[in-house]
This record gives C-alpha cells, structure tokens and sequence, in this order.
C-alpha cells in the first residue's frame, strides 16, 4: 500500500384648387420658371425632400471602402502565401487608420472567471492599451485563453467602442491526485489543471495511486451522495489500478471491489444505518465478498479471527 501524504402624400384640399392670382407687372412679360425664384433649385415635383441624413464620417467610410475592395481583389488576384500577406497587409494598415478616428482598445473585461485563475487568463492575454480593436482577431484570442489549464471553453467578443468581453466557463476542480510523490489537481474528467496549487484545495477530496486520476469521478460521485461518509473521508487510494480503498481520517480502511461498486456501497449503508458503523469504530470492513462482509472491529486482538456479519 503506498503511502499517504496530503469571454404619404397629402391631399389637395378645396382652398389648394383655386387658381393662382397672376403677379402684377408689364403685360406681356413671361411668367418666370417655377423652381427659380429667390437663384435657388426647387425639389423636383412629385419628390418628397430630403429633411436630414446622416453621414458616416468620410475618413471610416474611405478606409472601409478601401478594405473591402482591396480584400475581393486579393481572393481574385492572388493564391497561397502572397493573398495571406496581402491579406495581413491590408488588415493591419486599415485596423491602424480606424484607430487612428477612436477604435482603440480600451478596457478587457472578464466575464465567469475565478480569483484563482484570473492571474493565468490575464497573462494569456497580449494586449496593449489604445491598441487597434476594429479588427483585431477574436478566434486568436479565444485560442489563447482555451490554452490556459483552468479554461474548458471561452466566447469573446467587441463592445464598441473599445471593449473586448471574453466568457469563460472554467473546469470544475474535482479532486488532489498524489501520484509518484506530487500532488495535482484534476478536472472532473481527469486531467490534471496545471496552473493550480495543490495545497490551495485542501476542500477537494484526496484520491491516490496510479490511474486513481481517471477512475476518480465515479467514486467521488457515489462518496458526494453519502455526506457522512465522505465528511469522514481521508484519502480515496487506488489499488492495482481495478479496486478502491477508502482511508477515513480515524485510520479504518473500507475495502470495495473491483467490479459491483454501487451495490457494495448499498450495503455499506445499510450497515452505517443498523449498526452505526461509522460512530463506533472499526479497524476495517471488507466489501470485496459479494454474498457477506467482514468487519474489524478497532480494538480487536491482532490474533482474534475478524468479524463476520452476512447481510440479508
């Protein structure tokens, strides 16, 4: 056993029919052209007016424009290396002009990410302030976060005018695994989270032994819906990498099997219920016998036979 250590229109109306009195002036003189009294041009007839437009301002629209066409005739022009630098080119020169009218990088905001991993997810990040943000590339920037050990998955995206929002969802911290003489912590799928800090999760269950990483969701999920029993709980220690033992911190040992987990840990409840196993002591109980058990009591003789009780 080894050992153990700790992102419309309107209508004439009546009044408008009546013909128009005719200005007075020389006989004979020409009526002047409608629509050029006062040097200015009228709207044409039958055209409503224009009241108010907005512009964008001419030096986005410019670049913009300048952007679009040139990367359409990148794709037609060119192929392989020489549309990406193109393409790169492009990018960076339009980026720098959008920057330059106020689309800047201003402030990076976290969204779901804890005290403790938010140092790694933040030096993840290679951003300067006022850098350019019209442009930049998201997909880049989530594969940067998702490369940090804490983060399962991130969402990033702009808020402009110069903030970039990354979501994360972070991996569940399942347990400390000792293997080899160090400590790591596991995901709730076995991988280790590099960054973390063992001693930093004493809370987390303690699980041991080769493939006790891999093995440990399964019975961590069977000890959480036992409160009692997992309160009591040590270590879980992995043996021959088939079976578990479960170490309780009074130093008795509950032996499982290899195969048939569930019901073991069933009848383990019924002998905590009836017996109250847990507040009276025992060296060890042996779970391995499908048809019994074996229990030890704490103070027994080392020469003295264990004892047997069959459930029914």
């Amino acid at each position: 056993m080894p050992a153990v250590v700790r992102g419309g229109r309107r209508q004439a109306s009546p009044a408008d029919t009546k013909p128009a009195a005719k200005p007075a002036g020389r006989a004979g003189a020409k009526p002047r052209a409608a629509g050029r009294s006062s040097g200015r041009k009228g709207a044409p007839a039958g055209k409503a007016s224009v009241i108010g437009t907005v512009h964008m301002p001419n030096e986005l629209t410019a670049w913009l424009a300048v952007l679009v066409i040139a990367g359409l005739l990148s794709v037609v022009l060119l192929t392989g290396h020489r549309a990406e630098a193109l393409g790169s080119a492009i990018t960076n020169f339009a980026d720098a002009r959008l920057a330059s009218i106020g689309l800047k990088l201003q402030k990076v905001q976290l969204v779901n990410v804890s005290p403790k991993a938010s140092p790694d997810v933040r030096k993840a990040l290679k951003f300067e302030k006022d850098q350019p943000f019209a442009l930049m590339n998201l997909a880049d920037v989530q594969k940067s976060v998702e490369n940090v050990g804490w983060v399962k998955s991130a969402t990033v995206r702009r808020q402009f005018p110069g903030v970039l929002i990354i979501e994360v969802v972070e991996r569940p911290r399942l347990a400390v695994w000792q293997y080899n003489g160090k400590n790591t912590v596991i995901d709730d799928e076995g991988h280790i989270i590099p960054e973390a800090v063992s001693t930093r999760f004493t809370e987390l269950p303690f699980v041991v032994g080769e493939g006790a990483n891999e093995a440990a969701p399964a019975i961590i999920e069977l000890l959480r819906q036992r409160p009692a029993l997992l309160e009591q709980t040590y270590a879980l220690q992995r043996v021959n990498t088939r079976r578990w033992n479960i170490l309780l911190k009074n130093g008795a040992v509950i032996k499982l099997p290899a195969l048939n987990q569930e019901q073991a840990m069933a009848r383990l409840d019924v002998l905590i219920a009836q017996q109250r196993v847990l507040d009276q002591g025992f060296a060890s109980i042996d779970l391995l016998d499908p048809d019994s058990l074996v229990v030890v009591p704490l103070e027994a003789h080392p020469a003295s036979p264990p004892a047997a009780v069959v459930l029914p």
